[in-house]
């Protein structure tokens, strides 16, 4: 096997458009992560995660499944 760093960028389909590289992934929510209050130790997109999952869980409540029973693995022993 074979390794290589790319020196040269990526492109699609045969005369496609170049990929972009280094783009990631875009966010469902932007959040503005200030300087300031991030040094502060607040964290702005954990605030907003949180946030947004305490509504869905108003909106979509659910209930905790119970336990099951413990299966009986036991057995008669005979000679």
């Amino acid at each position: 096997m074979q390794t290589s760093a790319a020196e040269t960028g990526v492109y699609g389909a045969p005369g496609k458009d170049w990929l972009i590289e280094g783009h990631g992934v875009d966010p469902d929510i932007v959040v503005d992560k200030l300087p300031p209050a991030t040094h502060e130790g607040s964290d702005a997109q954990l605030q907003a995660s949180i946030d947004l999952l305490q509504q869905e869980l108003k909106a979509n409540p659910y209930s905790v499944l119970q336990d099951p029973s413990y299966p009986n693995k036991s057995f008669q022993h005979t000679r």
